[in-house]
């Protein structure tokens, strides 16, 4: 009997039978409790919104450990018990305190949530039967405890404040400082066109540069470049949409917004629910669901610089609250906030905050209808902006050609599916262009447009990159070398002398020649970072003003565009190939006896190659100009430009780890 004292700490006795509890569990419970409440305190002092998910996880441990000492010992640990209700009980207050939703709706949505497992808890605490029903009833509320804390987990609103250091007043300082007399007297139109997973090589004008045959004909993009602006080396920000979104509105790496991947949805109410919404907090830093309200936009510049501001097609850059287009400059926003391969895609027309649904993701089943209603909705609020005197921003980001793939290019309507191919989706959407580029001609408007045309990244599922390597989510050149074409006749792009003419071939879709271009073909390189102070240097002129409390990563492209530097002229003296908020490589100018060229150094970087996707390829260097598709590692012939590119690397990667958001 003295043995068994000595190895066990409680005793429990009913009329039953009378059972143990090991000394070694009841130690556990004490510690798994302990652990529970610090966590708990951890919780409440970071804020961060994937310590809910995991305090709920807990508290369903918490209740299955519950049931295994009821079935097993017959008794409920007291430790047990309080770590669950502290767990539930004390998410419940974190989110009301830590809630980026209004107090009420926080209240609400979170106790109908957590009235079921409290209550169970209060409940199992209190049962007054003996015996094996007592035991039965007991098994049952600890069982329902861990389903109910599961629903929890399924369905909890993660939207929380963040937790980063803003930059509100600089931000306030900037916008106050523009006022409509500050754009120039003939400031331009801009129409800033952000294709979804383009590939380099996927319009016809990119493929005859390349003395190649087209396989997708597109008209009325290469038009953009006749009398224009045609660059050989622009790059989005990142191999992902929604930091090269970010980067596209800001001028800034993605990195100091704290966006370092795709956004995902957040919602978990109303008819649809979102699989994902538990997903941001683990890939985002302090609670980030989206671009910052104290980030600076394009569009929020312009609109205080009188300019009428509209945002049509896919926004991705978050879903509610500082995040949403309206609250982002935009006077109007009409689209989905989502990518079209998630749940829920949905469209809705957003004015002042506010998104009232026009389009359900049932009604999205079929997306053969969104070119043409995209199409319609950029030349209603191009149309609105001139007959009201205003200075229209259109930022045009189509969904296409990121997969799922949806066409009517056939215009046999919605159900025929026989055209829903990568070809048919990206000349649609061209002869859709063909529609907004000839409307800004009827309204006298297109010589005075400044027209920006691109893509977030390279191609995906389909498209070809042409002779580049790797595709999106990889920094390889094909995952971020993207096609740009620039017109604005009235502002000088192209008018230069500096860059000889080009002439390429225009044809319809039969690839038959319709007429010759005459374009400008630029080497320089450059990021999407740059289009903001680009736009601004267009607006304001050549004192245009950017702010003065953050670091600005772009530069104007203005003397570029305008045909006035050497085509290989150098804006940047270095670039860098970002991927979920890490410098992975980077872009250089280097001098060398055979003369300047630019290098590509990667330390350390993950194969694209499926064959050997478990490798890292170290000390890699290109040159581009010669080797453009990263094919030759030429660092052991060139040991002192690894070096040097190494080093360069190594300070950025801790400069931008030292001063995240980009401070000045």
């Amino acid at each position: 009997m003295e043995n068994e004292i000595n190895n066990t700490i409680e005793t429990v006795e009913n009329k039953d039978s009378v059972k143990t509890v090991p000394k070694k569990f009841t130690i556990f419970t004490v510690c798994y409790a302990a652990v529970a409440y610090l966590f708990m305190i951890v919780m409440w002092a970071t804020g961060w919104n994937f310590f809910p998910l995991v305090a709920v996880v807990l508290s369903a441990v918490s209740a299955l450990l519950l049931l295994l000492s009821v079935i097993k010992w017959n008794k409920m640990p007291i430790f047990l018990w309080g770590a669950y209700l502290v767990l539930i009980a004390g998410t419940f207050l974190f989110h009301l305190g830590h809630s980026a939703e209004s107090f009420g709706k926080s209240l609400w949505w979170n106790l109908v949530l957590t009235i079921a497992p409290i209550g169970l808890a209060v409940l199992i605490k209190f049962i007054k039967i003996e015996g094996k029903k007592k035991k039965i009833a007991t098994a049952v509320c600890a069982g329902l405890m861990a389903v109910t804390s599961m629903v929890y987990f399924l369905f909890m609103n993660l939207r929380l404040n963040p937790t980063v250091d803003r930059l509100w007043e600089g931000h306030d300082d900037y916008l106050n400082s523009l006022n409509p007399t500050k754009a120039e007297n003939d400031a331009p139109n801009v129409l800033f066109i952000l294709m979804d997973d383009m590939a380099y090589a996927d319009i016809s004008a990119y493929s005859m540069m390349a003395e190649g045959e087209a396989t997708i004909n597109t008209p009325n993009i290469d038009s953009i470049a006749d009398g224009g602006i045609f660059m050989e080396d622009f790059y989005a920000s990142a191999p992902v949409c929604t930091p090269s979104r970010f980067s596209a509105l800001t001028g800034r790496y993605a990195s100091r917004g704290y966006i370092d991947n795709v956004i995902f949805p957040t919602v978990v109410d109303g008819p649809t629910f979102s699989p994902t919404h538990f997903l941001n907090p683990y890939q985002f830093l302090h609670n980030v669901d989206g671009i910052l309200g104290d980030e600076i936009t394009i569009a929020e510049a312009l609109d205080e610089l009188g300019y009428a501001t509209s945002c049509v097609g896919k926004w991705n850059l978050g879903d509610y609250g500082e995040y949403l287009p309206t609250n982002q400059g935009f006077d109007y926003f009409y689209g989905s906030y989502y990518v079209n391969d998630m749940t829920p895609y949905d469209w809705v027309e957003e004015v002042d905050g506010v998104g009232t649904q026009v389009r359900s993701h049932a009604d999205n089943k079929d997306q053969s209808e969104t070119n043409a209603l995209l199409t319609e909705k950029v030349n209603e609020k191009i149309n609105e902006a001139v007959d009201n005197d205003e200075n229209f921003f259109m930022f045009y980001t189509t969904p296409w050609p990121h997969h799922p793939i949806y066409s009517d290019n056939n215009g046999n309507g919605k159900g025929d599916t026989t055209d829903d191919t990568y070809i048919d989706c990206i000349e649609e959407f061209d002869k859709g262009l063909g529609e907004i580029l000839d409307n800004l001609k009827a309204k006298g408007v297109y010589d005075d447009t400044l027209i920006i045309f691109t893509s977030d990244n390279g191609p995906g599922r389909e498209g070809v990159a042409g002779n580049l390597r790797g595709r999106k989510n990889t920094t390889f050149e094909g995952g971020m070398k993207v096609p740009m074409l620039v017109s604005y006749p009235n502002g000088g792009v192209g008018a230069g002398t500096a860059v000889t003419d080009t002439t390429f071939p225009i044809t319809d879709y039969d690839g038959n020649v319709i007429r010759y271009g005459t374009t400008k073909k630029v080497q320089t390189s450059a990021m999407l970072q740059d289009v903001f102070p680009t736009v601004l240097n267009y607006v304001m002129g050549d004192d245009y003003e950017l702010p003065t409390d953050r670091i600005i990563d772009g530069v104007s492209l203005k003397s570029v565009l305008s045909g006035n530097m050497p085509s290989d002229f150098r804006v940047h003296d270095v670039l860098y190939y970002m991927k979920r908020g890490k410098i992975q490589g980077l872009q250089m100018a280097v001098d060398t006896p055979a003369g300047t060229f630019d290098f590509k150094y990667y330390d350390n970087v993950h194969s694209e190659n499926s064959a050997f996707i478990d490798q890292f390829y170290k000390n890699y260097l290109f040159n581009l100009d010669t080797d453009p598709a990263e094919g030759y590692n030429i660092a052991k012939k060139n040991p002192e430009i690894a070096e040097m590119m190494k080093a360069q690397l190594i300070a950025a990667r801790k400069d931008f780890s030292g001063n995240r958001r980009g401070k000045i």
